[in-house]
């Protein structure tokens, strides 16, 4: 035999003796694997147990959520229309206030130069009484008349 050969079958003893060693290695951690896993198990189903009302009453709370938000979106809406209505409405009335305080105005300038024309020809009048009978009588034309009184 060859030192070759030699060598050969002592490396293929160490792979014998190394594989033996992590098959039974294996086979001694694979009981305690499999209790891990069946105690994960349990921990997990115990765990969704206790989760699923969790996870019911969130959705019950998303529920009212939502219905609140409806609600809310819809007196929103409500507001807004009535402030744009309200709006409407201040902005007719100030249109027709602008408008009454326009008739006033020109209603005011005709009695002030209605009471011109009256203080004028009252003042005439007396200017004419004061006068008397001193001076010609001078006549008045149609159109003064008038505007005297």
């Amino acid at each position: 035999m060859t030192f070759y050969q030699i060598l050969v079958i002592l490396s293929l003893i160490l792979w014998i003796v190394l594989s033996s060693v992590c098959i039974i290695g294996a086979l001694r951690l694979l009981p305690r694997a499999l209790s891990s896993l069946r105690v994960i198990e349990e921990l997990s189903d115990e765990l969704l147990k206790k989760a699923l009302p969790v996870l019911d009453q969130s959705q019950q709370i998303l529920d009212q959520v939502e219905v609140v938000a409806a609600s809310l979106a819809d007196d929103i809406d409500r507001v807004d229309r009535t402030v744009i209505r309200a709006t409407t409405s201040v902005e007719g009335m100030v249109e027709l206030a602008e408008d009454r305080i326009s008739e006033i105005n020109a209603l005011l300038e005709v009695a002030v130069e209605e009471a011109e024309e009256t203080f004028f020809s009252t003042a005439a009048i007396m200017r004419a009484l004061r006068l008397g009978g001193r001076g010609k009588k001078r006549r008045v034309p149609r159109s003064e008349r008038r505007r005297l009184g």
